[in-house]
């Protein structure tokens, strides 16, 4: 069986793939609580969007200082 990090990535790289529109956490900890449970999620969402960034799926969309959101990378780094 994987383990829980693995589950949680194989589960947000599919609504990156469906979502339209920006990501933000809260999408994030919406669709872990829909998926794994009701728990504190905010932490592990954070945690695996900044992953994806690392790995060049998503890049972050501060154009709103006071909300931090997400889109896909398109190949050449910009934003969708």
């Amino acid at each position: 069986m994987r383990n829980p990090t693995d589950a949680r990535l194989t589960a947000l790289r599919a609504l990156v793939r469906s979502h339209q529109g920006p990501i933000t956490t809260r999408v994030v900890q919406n669709l872990y609580a829909s998926r794994f449970g009701a728990g504190q999620w905010q932490g592990k969402a954070r945690q695996d969007l900044a992953q994806l960034v690392g790995e060049g799926l998503l890049v972050v969309d501060d154009s709103d200082p006071g909300r931090r959101c997400f889109r896909i990378a398109q190949r050449n780094g910009t934003s969708q």
